[in-house]
């Protein structure tokens, strides 16, 4: 069929002559006579018995009164022509009756005869101007005009007006048969519509069957090939089957035949539609079961109405791919991230939907098989992990994939259990002529355990999945409400920090550092501190959190700023000769301006880059060797002093600290805190101490509280003390003053 052809192109309709041995009697016109004259009603009798008006049999009914033909009307008003008597009852009754037909019972298309045996009772100029009449006659020129003319042409009128009524009606019915159509959302939706509606429009009792053509468009259709997607009737229990199960197998090769002819099927008790691709995006075959044939305007309208079904099946095809290209992953067609989503809603309404538990499943390191083996290697290995999942989460269990190499398994609390998922690790998998095994990381959590939207839901298993994934590959499990609590507290305090950072109200204090051999305050290690008029929080929780953001920076910022702005004010001060330590993070070198932001402040300000210690943990420099140390041995070169803090806490000790930049090394005060108490902790000390001046740095201990803790590290070459012991942190305008009330 060509792109333009119509779904119901007379070309393409296919006639069974011999199936009109059966036909039924055609329909016979019906009329009816109202008259209280016996005689007259005799006579028609006589004259029309067995008389065929324009090839159809006539078909008589009597009524012998205005009030008789009220009650027949009443029940029956399936007539071509009436006969009505102007006097019966009363002079007007005939006039009366024409009235209540027309106006009351709204009988629009049967033809009306006004007779009269008595002329003038109702003249024939005002009765033809006010009533609406085919003819007007009296009953002694009916002989002479002759009967079945004057039936004839009241027939005829009827038949064009029922046929003209019929199509507005019929036209009405398809419209609102496409209205129905356009809400249809599936395609056995829209079959079992088109089933109702072509019922409706013939007039038929609704049964019959809508065939789809198989899925290989390749290979002709046949009997096993058509799948029947709608039935109504007797036919109901076939849906979803082949064709080739219908009892009767003439019908079923009827479907077949449309489908491989490409053709319509007319028949005198039944027809078979068939609507092409080109207008509906596969090929589709209605079996309608008429009981008659049909007139030519009932075959216009059937084009019609093929002509909107085709449109319904192309909208309903287009929403079907529209929902799986929403709903559903495209290379391995299960349900994707939005699918999974509606799932979820769909199980919350269900009475088990508060035990369903969702799972999350990451494939390890699957990024390094994309990369080591290419894309078609890593679809392979989805495609192999899947299949193991279907199998150990059966239905009802729903697996769907969310993204890359992570799936969802959706189920019941029975069947969806973290333990079926380590399975997998200890299965080989054969992909493109190599073994792998693999490993991975899981969460589970109840479907009921949060409320609002289901993305929230996947929100909180993907959290807890990462938190699986940082305990190391193959690491399971299961949500835990307070870790969102906790999560929901580090987001508000990240909102917190932000605006304090932004209103400048973090501040530095500054803790004394002391010369042992003088005792004489040598510097201060400024310390960040957020004061608790602005909501305050210790720097052990809101210095990691920035760390984690970037946040960091802009406070590693306003540290240089202030430290500086403090260098300033001893010089004021007449304390020249104060350093003061900063504290910079790992993150804040992966900065490529930070070194010269720390050399440019300097600088700006007029300050030796002597004056300023950079301190930086162990860990962190262990953690990054490479970058770090050669960073750090940059910034030394220009003049800015470089301290390792928290010292003997890392690796660094033995390992890596010939390699360190450092011209100073501070003790963390675990160490100086147990001397007096451990001799073991003391000798450790002192190796630290030994291997500082080793290489060449000086020493610093922190944490000093007691001063027999100070006179044994000044005893064993420590040459720097910070602690409570000679002065806790303090706001500038306090340090100052504290320095200024020391003895010279």
């Amino acid at each position: 069929m060509l792109e333009d052809d119509h779904p119901l192109d007379p070309d393409r309709i296919v006639f069974r002559p011999e199936d009109n041995a059966s036909l039924p009697r055609l329909k016979p016109w019906r009329i009816l006579a109202i008259d209280d004259d016996i005689d007259f009603q005799a006579s028609l009798q006589h004259t029309l018995k067995g008389a065929n008006i324009l090839d159809r049999p006539v078909e008589l009914h009597l009524a012998n009164g205005r009030q008789s033909a009220a009650h027949l009307l009443a029940r029956d008003r399936d007539f071509a022509v009436i006969l009505v008597d102007v006097v019966m009852e009363t002079d007007d009754a005939g006039l009366r009756l024409i009235k209540g037909i027309r106006e009351m019972l709204g009988m629009v298309e049967p033809r009306i005869i006004l007779l009269t045996g008595q002329p003038g009772f109702a003249p024939i100029e005002d009765v033809m101007r006010d009533y609406d009449l085919s003819d007007y006659c009296l009953k002694s020129d009916l002989a002479k005009r002759g009967l079945k003319n004057i039936l004839t042409g009241a027939i005829r009128a009827y038949h064009q007006l029922a046929t003209i009524n019929g199509a507005r009606k019929g036209l009405q019915l398809i419209l609102e048969a496409s209205n129905r159509f356009s809400v249809a959302r599936s395609v056995p939706d829209m079959a079992s519509a088109a089933l109702a509606e072509l019922a409706t429009l013939l007039g038929i009792p609704e049964e019959g069957i809508v065939a789809v053509e198989g899925a290989s468009v390749a290979s002709p259709p046949n009997v096993a090939g058509a799948a029947i997607i709608g039935a109504a009737g007797r036919y109901a229990p076939h849906i979803g089957q082949s064709i080739a199960v219908l009892p009767d197998t003439s019908i079923a090769q009827l479907l077949a035949d449309t489908l491989a002819e490409r053709s319509s099927i007319s028949a005198t008790a039944y027809q078979v539609l068939y609507i092409p691709r080109q207008h509906a995006l596969a090929d589709y075959a209605i079996y309608v079961e008429t009981g008659r044939p049909l007139g030519e305007p009932e075959t216009q309208l059937l084009a019609v109405f093929a002509a909107n079904a085709a449109k319904g099946f192309s909208n309903v095809a287009l929403i079907s791919r529209l929902d799986r290209m929403a709903y559903e992953d495209d290379l391995l067609g299960i349900p994707n991230r939005n699918g999974l989503l509606r799932e979820i809603e769909r199980i919350r309404l269900s009475p088990e939907g508060h035990s369903a538990q969702l799972m999350l499943v990451d494939l390890d390191n699957f990024a390094g098989i994309n990369e080591a083996f290419g894309v078609a290697v890593g679809n392979a290995v989805l495609r192999a992990i899947y299949a193991p999942l279907r199998i150990l989460f059966p239905p009802p269990c729903i697996v769907g994939r969310i993204s890359a190499d992570l799936f969802a398994v959706l189920g019941p609390e029975s069947k969806v259990d973290l333990s079926r998922v380590e399975r997998i690790s200890h299965e080989e998998l054969h992909i493109a002529g190599q073994s792998f095994r693999f490993t991975v990381c899981a969460s589970q959590i109840a479907v009921g355990e949060l409320p609002g939207e289901a993305a929230d839901l996947m929100r909180a298993a993907r959290s807890t999945l990462r938190r699986a994934k940082r305990q190391g590959q193959g690491s399971l499990l299961k949500h835990d409400p307070q870790v969102e609590l906790e999560a929901g507290a580090r987001f508000e305090l990240m909102s917190r920090l932000a605006h304090a950072i932004e209103y400048d109200q973090l501040e530095l204090h500054f803790q004394p550092m002391v010369d042992f051999d003088t005792g004489r305050i040598i510097g201060a290690e400024a310390l960040i501190r957020w004061p608790a008029e602005h909501g305050g929080v210790g720097p052990d929780v809101f210095i990691p959190l920035a760390e984690k953001s970037s946040y960091i920076h802009a406070i590693g910022n306003r540290v240089l700023e202030q430290a500086c702005a403090a260098l300033l004010r001893f010089d004021a001060a007449g304390l020249g000769g104060l350093t003061v330590s900063i504290n910079a993070s790992a993150r804040q070198f992966e900065s490529p301006t930070f070194i010269g932001h720390i050399v440019h402040t300097l600088k700006t300000r007029g300050i030796e880059a002597r004056r300023l210690k950079v301190e930086v943990t162990e860990t962190a420099v262990v953690e990054n060797i490479v970058r770090l140390t050669s960073q750090l041995a940059a910034l030394r070169a220009t003049g800015v002093r470089i301290a390792i803090d928290d010292f003997g806490t890392g690796q660094a000790s033995l390992a890596y600290v010939h390699l360190l930049p450092a011209d100073l090394i501070k003790l963390d005060m675990s160490f100086v805190q147990r001397i007096g108490r451990q001799d073991r902790s003391e000798a450790i000390t002192k190796i630290m101490i030994d291997m500082g001046h080793a290489i060449g740095a000086d020493l610093v201990a922190e944490g000093v509280e007691t001063e027999a803790q100070a006179i044994w590290l000044r005893k064993h070459g420590c040459q720097i003390g910070q602690g409570w012991h000679f002065g806790r942190p303090m706001p500038l305008p306090e340090f100052i003053a504290f320095c200024l009330e020391q003895p010279s």
